[in-house]
């Protein structure tokens, strides 16, 4: 049975939440612009200034006397930093031309190919024991959900370790009013990480000015990237933890959609799997699970032997 309690506060924090992740966009995060050659071409660029991927797409509203080395409109995933996209140059290099663009992006990959059994670390300190509850105002199945989030029962201060490898993509943690015991929703402090398979894990609410990580780092499996905040207005301190992908709507209507991962992760004693609500866990780093996403080492080839 999922926990409801306080689900209108909740929802409203996801929505907000959501909200907020995707404000990066409002923000130009992928800047596009363009140069000419030394031939009199238009060479088309952009900076992502993120730490993870996005889709980008350009369209022309007006294209004269004008070719593309790139079929059009352009659609590709942007890496963070530098990427070249395209160029356009003239057909009739004697007659003018004249061009129009507009430009559009989403968060994410353009396929994902999201690992939704990894197994996960249990967030906290080894050998420490938490309490979990599942969020979720509508899980039925386990893929049919609009958001999930798991809930695990904490003290203030106590440590937040990054369940898998990734790199960190956001970090909030400058609101110090769940620390005072005050109703902030909307300003929950967290942390962000871009995972391998171009999934991301939130991990929340942190206390403020805690973040042990900057973005941008690479983090591994099991190591500290801050500590929990006070969140003394409702059940006391916790930290919400959740994995979740975006992908583009195959309808085109031009929205990325957002899904969660129902995560398996790894218990002492119980090994791998998805959490049962209510229960009691306790955290373990075995080196099987933090070097999964290690890559595998090469074998070499034996050489031959001399006659």
């Amino acid at each position: 049975m999922i926990y409801i309690e306080r689900l209108g506060r909740y929802l409203l924090f996801f929505c907000i939440y959501l909200l907020s992740g995707m404000s990066v966009s409002s923000q130009k995060i992928v800047e596009v612009k363009y140069e000419t050659d030394a031939k009199g071409a238009y060479v088309f660029s952009c900076i992502n200034s993120a730490y993870c991927n996005y889709i980008l797409e350009i369209g022309f509203s007006t294209f004269t006397n004008l070719k593309s080395d790139l079929s059009l409109p352009f659609h590709a995933e942007v890496k963070p930093g530098y990427n070249k996209l395209f160029t356009i140059s003239a057909i009739d290099p004697q007659s003018p031309v004249q061009f129009k663009y507009s430009s559009g992006f989403q968060k994410g990959c353009i396929q994902p190919s999201v690992i939704k059994d990894f197994t996960y670390l249990f967030p906290i300190s080894p050998g420490k024991e938490a309490q979990v509850y599942e969020m979720s105002p509508d899980k039925t199945t386990d893929t049919a959900f609009s958001w999930y989030v798991l809930r695990l029962k904490m003290k203030a201060g106590d440590t937040i370790y990054a369940a898998r490898k990734g790199v960190v993509n956001i970090i909030q943690d400058q609101n110090g009013a769940n620390d005072a015991g005050q109703t902030s929703i909307g300003s929950e402090n967290f942390i962000e990480i871009v995972q391998p398979d171009c999934s991301f894990a939130h991990y929340g609410i942190l206390k403020k000015n805690s973040a042990l990580v900057k973005p941008g780092q690479v983090v591994k499996p099991g190591q500290p990237i801050g500590r929990v905040g006070g969140d003394q207005y409702d059940r006391g301190s916790d930290l919400r933890f959740s994995v979740y992908y975006y992908e583009e709507d195959k309808n085109h209507s031009g929205q990325s959609l957002l899904h969660y991962v129902l995560v398996q992760i790894w218990t002492k004693n119980n090994g791998k799997g998805k959490l049962k609500h209510g229960a009691m866990y306790t955290s373990e780093f075995p080196a099987a699970v933090m070097n999964l996403d290690s890559p595998k080492p090469v074998k070499k080839k034996p050489k031959p032997k001399k006659n």
